[in-house]
This record gives C-alpha cells, sequence and structure tokens, in this order.
C-alpha cells in the first residue's frame, strides 16, 4: 500500500519534507508573480457608424420593363474596408501613433495592426439570408495596451470611414453623371454628323431616292416615245429626199439628230438612275438603322443621366444614404484581457499543487516505513518498542534556523506579490480618476 494511507498521513510528510516544498515554493511563486505581471494589459475601445437608408427612392424603369439597379450596400462597406486596411492606410495610422516603432519590422506592424482592429457590419439576423440586406451599422473595436491611443485609434478609423463613404457616394454620383453628360453629347454629335451625310447622300442621289422611281420610269417611257417619233420623223425626211431643196432638208436632218441625241441621252440618265435605285435603297436603310440606333443610345443615355442627377439632388439634400456617427470610441476604464492577479493566483495554487504533488511522488519512491503503524499495516506485526530518533542540539538548532529561513523567505516571497499588486492599483487608480473627470466633463457639457 506504500507510506501514504491516508490524509493524516499528509502533515507529516509535509513536515519531513519541508525543505523541497520551502525550494519549490521559493522558486515557483516569484516566477508566477513575475509571468502575471508580464502578461499585457489590453483595452477595447469601439466606435459605432449608423447607416440609414434612403429617405427617397426613385425607381425608373428602363426600355426592357426593369427597374435599374443600384449599388449593394454590402459590398460598398466591403470596398470602404479593403481600402481602410490597405498597407498605405495603415502605414499612415502606425506613423501618426508611434505603434510598436522598435520592436517589429514595418510588416509586422502593419499586421499587428490589422489584428488588432476590428470592423463588423450590424446585420439583422432574421434578414441575413437576403443577398440585398442593408447593414444598419458598422462597429469599429480597436484593441491596444493603451486605452487612450486605442481610443484614439478607433476614432481616427471612424472619420476615414466617414471621409470615405462621402466621397464614394458624392464622387460616383458626380462621376456618373460627367460620363453620362460626355456620352450624350458625343451621341448628338455623332448623330448630327450622321444626319448631315445622309442628307448630302439624298442630294447627290435624288433621281435614285424610292420616291422619284415612279416619276422617273414615267419620264422614262415619255421619252421613249418621243426617241421613236424622232427617229420616224428621220425616217421620213430620208424618203422624201427628192421633194425638199437639200439646204432645208440638211437643216431639218440636223435639227432632228439634235434632238434625238439629247431624248437619248437624258433616256440613259433615268436608265442609269433607275439601274442604281437598289444600291441607294441599301445605303438609305444602312444610314436609317445607325441612325435609329443611336438615337436609341442616347434615349438611354439621356434617361440614366435624369436618374444621375437625380441621385446628385437627393445626396446634396442628405435624402441619399448616409453614414451617421452613433457613438465615438472614448477610452475603456477597463482591460479586456485577463485579470494579472486572477493569473497570479493561478501560478500560486499550481505553484502549491506541484509542491504537493512533488512531495508525494518521492515519499511513495522512497518506500520506507517511518511509523509502527506502518509497520504493522504492511506487515501485520505490531513492534514491541519504537526507538526515536534522537537529534542533537547542534541538529535541533539548525533546524531551527531552517525554520526561520523558510519563514523569512515566504514573507519576502509574500511581500514581493503584495507590492505587484500595490503596483498595478496604484497605476490604476489614476488612470480611473482621470477617466472618471473626463467622463463627468463630458457629461456637463451635454
Amino acid at each position: 500500500m506504500g507510506p501514504i494511507t491516508s490524509l493524516r498521513d499528509i502533515p507529516r510528510i509535509l513536515q519531513r519534507q519541508w525543505r523541497v516544498v520551502a525550494l519549490i515554493l521559493l522558486v515557483g511563486l516569484p516566477l508566477a508573480l513575475n509571468y502575471a505581471l508580464s502578461q499585457p494589459r489590453v483595452y477595447e475601445a469601439t466606435a459605432v457608424i449608423q447607416i440609414e437608408a434612403a429617405q427617397v427612392v426613385e425607381r425608373l424603369t428602363n426600355q426592357s420593363g426593369g427597374t435599374t439597379s443600384t449599388i449593394n450596400p454590402d459590398s460598398e462597406l466591403d470596398l470602404i474596408e479593403q481600402q481602410l486596411m490597405s498597407r498605405d492606410n495603415v502605414v499612415t495610422v502606425l506613423d501618426a501613433f508611434d505603434l510598436w516603432p522598435d520592436d517589429h519590422s514595418t510588416t509586422e506592424r502593419v499586421a499587428l495592426l490589422r489584428q488588432a482592429v476590428s470592423i463588423v457590419k450590424l446585420i439583422d439576423p432574421e434578414q441575413a439570408w437576403r443577398p440585398e440586406i442593408q447593414p444598419s451599422g458598422l462597429v469599429i473595436t480597436v484593441q491596444l495596451d493603451d486605452p487612450e491611443v486605442a481610443a484614439a485609434v478607433a476614432n481616427v478609423f471612424l472619420d476615414r470611414v466617414l471621409a470615405e463613404a462621402v466621397e464614394r457616394t458624392s464622387g460616383r454620383t458626380t462621376r456618373t453623371l460627367e460620363f453620362l453628360v460626355s456620352e450624350e453629347t458625343r451621341l448628338g454629335t455623332e448623330i448630327d454628323a450622321l444626319e448631315y451625310e445622309y442628307s448630302q447622300f439624298q442630294q447627290e442621289n435624288a433621281g435614285s431616292l424610292p420616291a422619284a422611281i415612279v416619276t422617273q420610269r414615267t419620264q422614262l417611257a415619255s421619252l421613249t416615245e418621243s426617241r421613236i417619233a424622232i427617229e420616224d420623223q428621220i425616217i421620213e425626211l430620208e424618203n422624201a429626199a427628192g421633194q425638199l431643196l437639200a439646204e432645208a432638208q440638211a437643216r431639218r436632218s440636223d435639227l432632228l439628230n439634235q434632238r434625238l441625241d439629247l431624248v437619248s441621252a437624258a433616256i440613259d440618265d433615268l436608265e442609269t438612275a433607275i439601274a442604281a435605285a437598289p444600291e441607294v435603297q441599301r445605303q438609305i436603310n444602312a444610314y436609317e438603322r445607325e441612325i435609329t440606333q443611336l438615337q436609341s443610345e442616347l434615349e438611354v443615355i439621356t434617361t440614366s443621366r435624369a436618374e444621375a442627377a437625380m441621385n446628385q439632388l437627393l445626396d446634396s439634400r442628405n435624402q441619399a444614404e448616409r453614414f451617421e456617427v452613433l457613438e465615438t470610441a472614448i477610452a475603456p476604464e477597463f482591460a479586456v484581457s485577463p485579470s494579472r492577479r486572477k493569473i497570479a493566483l493561478a501560478g500560486g495554487i499550481v505553484v502549491a499543487l506541484l509542491a504537493l504533488g512533488t512531495v508525494l511522488a518521492i515519499e511513495i519512491l522512497d518506500g520506507r516505513l517511518r511509523s509502527p503503524a506502518q509497520l504493522e499495516r504492511e506487515l501485520g506485526v505490531t513492534p514491541v518498542i519504537a526507538i526515536p530518533n534522537l537529534r542533537s542540539r547542534r541538529q535541533v538548532q539548525r533546524g531551527r534556523l531552517l525554520w526561520i529561513g523558510g519563514i523569512v523567505g515566504l514573507v519576502v516571497v509574500i511581500a514581493g506579490l503584495a507590492r505587484g499588486f500595490w503596483r498595478a492599483i496604484a497605476r490604476t487608480v489614476p488612470m480611473l480618476q482621470t477617466r472618471a473627470t473626463h467622463g463627468l466633463a463630458q457629461r456637463q457639457g451635454r
């Protein structure tokens, strides 16, 4: 069964192994206290932004019958967060507050600040499944070892979120309106140039236009009849050659031939114009189709420009989506990190359990029988006599000195613990008083 048979044996074991217990306590308790005091205090500052939906919602229909699409507010917040957490912005904040200046590289400092800053969107859990859900707010949380710096950094990110939101809203509407105005001007110029080119083409091909083809065919038939009549007159003149004077016959023949040439030339022009009518019709269709397409694009651009102008008007009157400060970050009064006192207490308990376990293990491994009761339990033999362990006066004095030294060491350790706690309290009380005064001043100002 070993030397330990009941709880009553533990005090005697501690009395015999007090040197081991004292050594473990003298070494372990300062280490536990040092570990507790070395743990950094982490303070959490929080700023809250309220996102108000647009007070006036305008719905414009496009040509396909649907409503115009809008930017998803959730995606917009993601873009703002990415902009804030970019390397350049983070380095600017690090340099402004001189965070981790000596112990870490720039890359490590950027990673530490990104880890310390948290931006969370406030979304109704019941509506989170909807893809077009609009967050109702934004919570900016900063965790640092200095409460004042944590609050200042949170407010810096708060200001940057507001500035970025305003820039994106007003800048987007302005850029959109400028783009649509420039597109409207470009399309108007192209339509004017195309219409002028179309009119010039119609003027150059007036005889081949669809509206003139019927008239051209009528004129062609009339001229054909005139040519036939002139040819008949020429034939009659040639048959009557002996009946007229040679000079009169020649003059009349010249006149008839001239009339025939003019009529033939006119017939050729009409035939050419009529033959070119299909190609002219194809070119006209191409002009009209291109003009119609540009006019359709111009109608879409004009509608979009009107919508962009309305959005700009709503933004100027604060009727569009707005970001408002609900709570600015203030310096936290208490740390969110584990309490140093609790850590020190837990460390002391662990050291005490370690000392107890060590002496119990030593006793178990030793295995010696140290009392008549143990002898009787182990061997079943009742001892006749027990000779006590007699010590000389020098040994007794040495034992007393060791006891006194152990007590003094224990008092020193307890004094060190008390001193550490008092220092922590001394650092905390003025800070709490300052924050209380600051909070009272803010309340009085309100």
